[in-house]
């Protein structure tokens, strides 16, 4: 493992590093940035500057003034001072430990004048790691080198007081996991089964989003097995049901978080209760009614596929637009003899099927001399009954279809 790839950063850094030097402070580059440069990871040249220093905020503004184009300072009660060079975002933090009171949301803050200190407040010891500028010396005083070497997940203090210091980090740990193939020490893992109820301090947007960066990774597939392993997964995800079964299915279900999402819930009550559950946990509206509409699709693929070509035709467009996760979620939960094919099929020989009907409303009022109101719906709902059950239609074949169940109507009536 090696620095190389960190060359460009000290290079660009340098001027901002020599002002630091010459009012008699250090600067850091700290981060994923040093993380991902350990593993030899490409540099993203939209990286942000994330930099700790000595230098206490007002220092470090005046510092920056005349260096950056823009500054900002609301984060400046917390020690950080953002700015813009160019194209550049950066971030300038004062070393500082910080602490959650039991009951609190917001951390407590205390400036540090040592890197180290800094570091000891960090999330894990792959993170925990950073690089003075500009020559670019490796402080490391927790062995994260090593633990990325060997991929092992450590905290850099006990974990207890690390997941109290802040305890959305127990589902850090689940991400970064998964995200770079590692193993999880025990304390941590006893840790994270012990402090489970102090995410009740943790707003639920935080852990949504924590949960949105998992989902979304190559393969979360260990960071849920430690979430189901530690009781987090019932607590911040929802009830999974039989925890191997869920990861099964996870592992079946390719990389749409919201089909993953469906996976993991698919035994977890009803669609409807499953949607009640991810809007409580502050889900977006459109996810959770995405995978309620998903799991409502796959359940009744498996429980009562479809038989004939009406049925499929009416399951594939009461499922649209999640056409294509139900049938890949329906497939995880069970035998679903042809259904991949048969959609496929269905799909490239009727693509009118998803499209707008052949007459429209007021095409249907026109030809059957109708007003606004509920006939125009049941004519409506006739010519969509009557295109499941025939296949496409030409204009003139739905209206004389429409003009035919008119006059059968009326003849009812007279009747």
């Amino acid at each position: 493992m090696s620095l190389n790839h960190l060359a460009p950063v000290r290079e660009e850094a340098r001027e901002l590093a020599g002002r630091f030097a010459a009012g008699g402070y250090r600067i850091y580059l700290v981060g994923g940035i040093v993380r991902d440069a350990m593993l030899g990871l490409p540099l993203d040249t939209a990286f942000d500057l994330d930099l700790t220093t000595d230098a206490q905020p007002t220092a470090v503004k005046s510092i920056l003034d005349g260096w950056a184009d823009t500054l900002w300072t609301q984060g400046e009660r917390f020690g950080t001072i953002g700015a813009r060079m160019g194209d550049r975002r950066v971030e300038i933090t004062t070393h500082r430990t910080e602490r959650y009171l039991p009951d609190s949301r917001k951390p407590e803050v205390v400036f540090a004048d040592a890197i180290e200190a800094d570091l000891s407040r960090r999330d894990f010891t792959i993170n925990a790691m950073a690089v003075e500028l500009p020559d670019g010396e490796l402080v490391d005083p927790f062995g994260g080198a090593d633990d990325l070497r060997v991929g092992r997940l450590r905290t850099p203090l006990d974990p207890e007081e690390t997941f109290s210091d802040d305890p959305l980090r127990m589902l850090r740990a689940a991400r970064f996991l998964a995200q770079f193939e590692l193993s999880a020490e025990p304390p941590l893992l006893a840790a994270t089964v012990a402090m489970a109820d102090r995410l009740n301090i943790v707003a639920a947007e935080r852990i949504r989003d924590e949960l949105d960066r998992l989902l979304a990774l190559p393969d979360p597939v260990s960071g849920f097995e430690l979430l189901i392993k530690t009781g987090l997964a019932e607590r911040v995800v929802g009830p999974i049901g039989e925890g191997s079964w869920a990861l099964d299915c996870l592992r079946r279900v390719g990389d749409d978080p919201i089909t993953r999402m469906a996976a993991l819930l698919a035994d977890g009550g009803t669609p409807d209760e499953v949607q009640a559950i991810l809007l409580e946990r502050r889900a977006t509206t459109a996810f959770s009614r995405a995978v309620s509409a998903v799991l409502t699709a796959a359940h009744q693929a498996v429980d009562q596929p479809p038989q004939t070509l009406p049925e499929l035709r009416r399951w594939v467009v009461d499922t649209d637009p999640h056409v294509d996760k139900a049938v890949v979620l329906a497939t995880a939960l069970g035998a679903v003899n042809t259904l991949t094919a048969d959609v496929a099929a269905l799909v490239e020989t009727e693509p009118d099927l998803f499209g707008p009907p052949v007459l429209d409303g007021g095409e249907i009022m026109a030809l059957l001399g109708l007003e606004s109101g509920p006939e125009v719906g049941a004519a409506v709902n006739e010519l969509r009954r009557h295109r499941f059950n025939s296949g496409p239609l030409t204009p003139d074949e739905a209206g004389e279809h429409l003009l035919e169940w008119q006059r059968l109507k009326a003849s009812e009536r007279k009747v």
